[in-house]
């Protein structure tokens, strides 16, 4: 495993001072407490830095040792030694299960027959987890020994499928983790995503867990959805799949109490490497990236009514025969422009939106733009509708002759669209580059990676 890289050298330095050397960083312990947090979870420090930062002092560990217990990575076989052994579970804030690659056998074991109860019950802080399996998510459909009252405490989920493929024998419904109900972001990686049609909750006889139950196998308050290398199957889409409607009693009986039905992210994040090349040629990514291809639009509306940011990434690792060079999908396919109507949460009125004028932020990586004009063609909408974008990133891919469409001409022509005067509510920030740059850089290696 690469050790992540830090990038705070004062607090690095700290790191590797000897013990008698406590006071060249005694400004750690006059720092906010906040801060400190930021500096360990977002500085890049690794767990061995923490620990070091925590024996220079008495005072020092007072203020750090908390953080070197905040993340735990265990297998499944370490389950019954951490439940019985490990004494700070109240610091536990994140736990990844992560597969033994080289014992498919125990793995595979521990995710049909271990329980999550114990760790659910035992780490009251926990908030975070991140799931391996070997194949699909099927195991996590019938972790059935614990119920929200344990899982509720978990708002940010990830799975990550070490299957070779996004086929069936990686699937992933919502029906899976059905007793996960506060989840704000889930992330999966390597899944064929579909809806279970023969999913619906189970309610007692009396109906006295009619309002619990009801929120079984849905995201009501699903806020960040991420995709890393997961496809979609004729005749689902996105909101088919994270906004499922399942059969239920009858409502009426329950109206003033009712529930919202549908989910509606803020926040959704697509990334392709080679590996799934073929689905990004595919019709349902299409019908997903073009509106107007999309015949059912107007019926997944709800789902993308509250969508103010969105991010999709295309980055091939080119092999020796050249195989992927061109088959980066391009960038006028994109149209999400199409105009529907939704009610405003501030007015109630009925207002005429696009999915494009209701972003603030856009991030396109990987993809082939012919000319610049094309660009009016993609992104330039009607004088009834106004832009919300605040930050917009295009990462094109580098042609053998860029005559009339380099960086400076296209963030040229898209500040023309978009800050043109009275066309945005705000000004956006407008950034160029080429997709080669971050592969180059590695910068959405840490997103694709799945191993721990």
């Amino acid at each position: 495993m690469k050790r992540p890289a830090k990038v705070a050298d004062s607090c690095g330095a700290c790191a590797k001072k000897p013990k008698h050397d406590a006071k060249a960083c005694d400004f750690l312990l006059k720092l906010p407490l906040e801060l400190v947090q930021i500096i360990v979870r977002k500085g890049g420090l690794s767990r061995n830095d923490v620990i070091n930062i925590s024996m220079l002092s008495s005072a020092h560990r007072t203020r750090f040792y908390r953080f070197a217990y905040e993340k735990v990575k265990l297998t499944w076989a370490d389950f019954k030694r951490f439940n019985d052994s490990f004494k700070q579970k109240q610091l536990v804030q994140s736990v990844r299960v992560f597969s033994d690659l080289e014992n498919p056998k125990a793995t595979n074991f521990g995710e049909w027959n271990i329980s999550l109860r114990d760790i659910l019950l035992n780490c009251p802080n926990l908030c975070d987890m991140t799931i391996e399996v070997m194949t699909s998510a099927r195991c996590l459909k019938y972790q059935d020994t614990f119920d929200v009252d344990l899982s509720d405490k978990i708002t940010s989920l990830s799975l990550i499928s070490h299957a070779c493929e996004a086929a069936d024998e990686s699937l992933f419904e919502l029906s899976q983790i059905q007793r996960f109900h506060n989840i704000t972001k889930l992330t999966l990686n390597g899944f064929f995503v579909s809806k279970d049609q023969y999913f619906y909750p189970k309610f007692k006889p009396d109906l006295s867990d009619f309002r619990v139950r009801s929120e079984d196998g849905r995201l009501l308050r699903l806020d960040t959805l991420e995709l890393v290398n997961c496809r979609w199957d004729h005749p689902f889409n996105l909101s088919d799949v994270f906004s499922p409607t399942y059969p239920s009693a009858n409502p009426i009986l329950f109206s003033a109490g009712q529930i919202p039905e549908f989910t509606a992210p803020s926040t959704i994040s697509l990334h392709y490497s080679e590996e799934s090349s073929s689905f990004v040629v595919s019709e349902r990514f299409q019908s997903f990236i073009d509106n107007d291809s999309d015949e059912q639009f107007l019926f997944q509306t709800r789902f993308y009514n509250n969508l103010k940011h969105l991010k999709i990434v295309i980055l091939y690792h080119d092999t020796p025969d050249g195989r992927y060079r061109y088959c980066y999908p391009s960038l006028s396919a994109i149209n999400l422009k199409r105009k529907f109507q939704a009610q405003s949460d501030v007015t109630g009125d009925i207002e005429t939106r696009s999915i494009l004028t209701e972003l603030e932020s856009l991030i396109l990586v990987g993809w082939r733009l012919t000319n610049v004009q094309e660009l009016d063609k993609i992104f330039r909408v009607d004088d009834d509708l106004t832009y919300n974008m605040e930050h917009l990133e295009l990462y094109i891919k580098q042609a053998g002759n860029n005559h009339g469409k380099g960086k400076n001409d296209i963030k040229s022509r898209l500040d023309d669209i978009f800050n043109a005067p009275g066309r945005n509510k705000h000004h956006c920030e407008i950034s160029v580059g080429y997709a080669e740059d971050c592969l180059d850089g590695h910068c959405y290696d840490g997103v694709f990676s799945k191993l721990h």
